[in-house]
């Protein structure tokens, strides 16, 4: 399905669930983190032949992960659940392009975790860790670097 969005408009909003993806068909997205707020960063542009929302579609809803906003005006196609039986048979260039994009975020994760773990090992931020409950993927890799930014010094301090 088609869609046309004006510019300004929010398509995805960080944190809410999204069973949708979209391809642009014409037009620009930003993609934003704590979209609106003091900490909001600029994560990326999309254009033409471009995809979001994949991560929502194919996770049954999740919620989103960053705000889609739209750049300028939009022709979107719409990918619901009820369509992509029938996308993936008729796009399957596009949607081994989608695989690989998400294959390679995976692996930027990955590498970036990766740097940060290494990075905390260094400076012996283990010594004042402490265990928390977590929720989200890489929980077990953070778990036992749980430190707030009070305690990252080297200062030897005790956590409570």
């Amino acid at each position: 399905m088609l869609i046309k969005v004006s510019e300004g408009t929010i398509i995805i909003r960080e944190g809410e669930n999204n069973m949708d993806m979209y391809k642009i068909v014409s037009g620009h997205v930003e993609l934003y983190s704590k979209y609106g707020t003091k900490d909001e960063s600029l994560l990326g542009i999309k254009s033409k032949d471009d995809y979001f929302g994949e991560m929502g579609l194919f996770t049954g809803g999740k919620p989103a992960v960053y705000t889609v906003v739209a750049y300028s005006d939009l022709l979107l196609m719409r990918i619901t659940s009820a369509d992509v039986d029938e996308f993936i048979v008729n796009n399957h260039v596009d949607v081994f392009k989608i695989l690989q994009n998400m294959a390679s975020t995976m692996y930027s994760l990955q590498y970036g975790m990766n740097m940060i773990m290494k990075d905390m090992e260094a400076k012996n931020y283990a010594n004042n860790a402490h265990l928390k409950e977590f929720s989200g993927f890489y929980s077990k890799v953070f778990t036992k670097y749980n430190v707030g930014p009070d305690k990252m010094k080297d200062s030897g301090s005790k956590r409570k």
